[in-house]
C-alpha cells in the first residue's frame, strides 16, 4: 500500500521531480565553471632508523620505538607546520601572503613507516614546488633535531594539469542524484501535507450525513456554472423526500447516515458526471443539470423518482422504508437570469409537485 502511495505521488508530480533534478545539474555546473580550479601534488617521505647505529639492540629499540607511531606522528606535525611552510615559500621567492590561496596537509600511511605530503592551489606548477619544497625543508629540520632515525624522499611530487576540484562530471552526476532525491522527498511531502489540506476541504464542503454538497457549497456552485457558460441550458432540481419527515427525527444517527448515504448513491449511478448532488435541507436534496434544458431534466428526474420509490430496506433494523419522493424542476429562461430566481422557480415547481398527483414538474411561466 505504501509503495503504491509513492508510486502515485511519483507519477503525479514528475515534472516537478524533473525540474528539481534538472535545478540540481544547473547549479553543479555552474559551480563548477565558475570556481577557480584546484590542483593538487604530493610527496612522499620515508621515516627509517639511522644506519649509522652501531650495534643491534640499538637497532631493535630504534624500531620499536619507530612501531609505536610516536616519531612519524611528530615528523608529520614538523611537515604540517608553518614554519616549514614559510620557508618553503621564500625559497621559491613568494610571500607567503601571496599563497593564501594554498593549502598543504600531511597523511601517515596505516601500517606503514611513510608520509605523504599534499599541497592542493590554482597553480599546478606552485602546487608542485611547494610540495617538494616543502618536504625538503622538512627533512632538514628533522635530521637537525633527530639523529636516531632517518627521513627522506620516497617519490617527489610530479606537476599534473588533472584539476582535483571541480570535477565537472562527478559533481554534476551527484548533483543529478540529489536534486532527484530532493524533488521525490518533496513530492511525498507535499502529497502528506496536501492529502490532509484535502481531506479538511471535502468535509467543508460535505454534508455529513449523506456525503452530498452543503447548500452553501451547492448555491456556489450553481452561480459558478451561470457565469461560466450563459448560453448553455441548465437545470436545477429540488428532490423532497416525504417519507423521510418522520424518519430524521426517530432513527438513530448511524441508521439515518446510511440511509441517507443510499439515497446520495442511487442520485449520483442516475446522473452524469459531471452533473451535480447536493443536501438542500434535512429531507431535501439538490441536483445541477448543466447542459440540460427542461425537456431531458424531466426524464431524468422522473427516471430518478422512480428509483427512489422502491422501498429502501435498513442495514441495521432489516425494515424497510419508503421515502415518497416529489421534483421541483427549473431551467434557465434567460441568459442573465441568477441563481436566486431558478431557485425559487425549483421551489415554486416542488410545491406544485407535493400538491398534486404529477410528482414531478416542471416550472413554466405560467405557474
Amino acid at each position: 500500500m505504501i509503495v503504491q502511495f509513492y508510486l502515485r505521488t511519483i507519477q503525479r508530480a514528475w515534472w516537478f521531480i524533473v525540474m528539481t533534478t534538472l535545478l540540481g545539474l544547473t547549479i553543479s555546473l555552474g559551480i563548477s565553471y565558475t570556481t577557480t580550479p584546484l590542483y593538487r601534488a604530493s610527496a612522499s617521505l620515508i621515516v627509517y632508523p639511522n644506519a649509522n647505529l652501531t650495534s643491534s639492540r640499538d637497532m631493535v629499540t630504534s624500531l620499536d620505538t619507530l612501531d609505536k607511531r610516536s616519531i612519524t606522528s611528530t615528523y608529520e606535525d614538523i611537515l604540517n607546520s608553518k614554519r616549514v611552510f614559510d620557508e618553503a615559500a621564500k625559497g621559491l621567492q613568494f610571500d607567503p601572503k601571496e599563497l593564501t590561496g594554498y593549502t598543504h596537509w600531511t597523511a601517515v600511511q596505516p601500517e606503514s613507516n611513510t608520509i605523504e605530503l599534499l599541497v592542493e592551489g590554482p597553480n599546478p606548477q606552485i602546487v608542485t614546488q611547494l610540495a617538494n619544497d616543502i618536504a625538503k625543508n622538512g627533512i632538514n629540520y628533522i635530521k637537525g633535531i633527530y639523529q636516531v632515525f632517518d627521513i627522506t624522499f620516497l617519490d617527489t611530487a610530479v606537476m599534473s594539469w588533472i584539476r582535483v576540484k571541480p570535477q565537472a562530471l562527478k559533481d554534476g552526476a551527484i548533483a543529478l542524484g540529489i536534486g532527484f532525491l530532493a524533488g521525490i522527498l518533496l513530492a511525498v511531502l507535499s502529497e502528506q501535507i496536501r492529502a490532509p489540506l484535502e481531506t479538511l476541504r471535502r468535509r467543508a464542503i460535505s454534508d455529513r450525513f449523506s456525503s452530498a454538497y452543503t447548500t452553501r457549497h451547492f448555491k456556489r456552485l450553481l452561480e459558478q456554472e451561470i457565469v461560466r457558460r450563459p448560453l448553455e441550458p441548465l437545470s436545477l432540481a429540488l428532490l423532497d423526500l416525504e417519507g423521510l419527515h418522520e424518519l430524521v427525527e426517530a432513527l438513530p444517527e448511524p441508521v439515518l447516515t446510511s440511509l441517507l448515504h443510499t439515497v446520495t448513491t442511487i442520485l449520483r449511478n442516475q446522473l452524469r458526471g459531471n452533473d451535480v448532488v447536493g443536501r438542500w435541507h434535512q429531507t431535501a436534496f439538490a441536483l445541477m443539470l448543466p447542459s440540460t434544458p427542461g425537456s431531458a431534466a424531466t426524464r431524468t428526474m422522473e427516471r430518478i423518482r422512480q428509483a427512489l420509490s422502491e422501498p429502501i430496506t435498513l442495514e441495521a433494523t432489516a425494515e424497510t422504508v419508503s421515502l415518497i419522493p416529489s421534483v421541483g424542476l427549473a431551467e434557465r429562461l434567460q441568459e442573465d437570469e441568477p441563481s436566486s430566481v431558478m431557485i425559487q422557480h425549483a421551489e415554486t415547481a416542488l410545491e406544485k409537485a407535493r400538491q398534486s398527483d404529477k410528482k414531478t414538474v416542471l416550472y413554466a411561466q405560467s405557474q
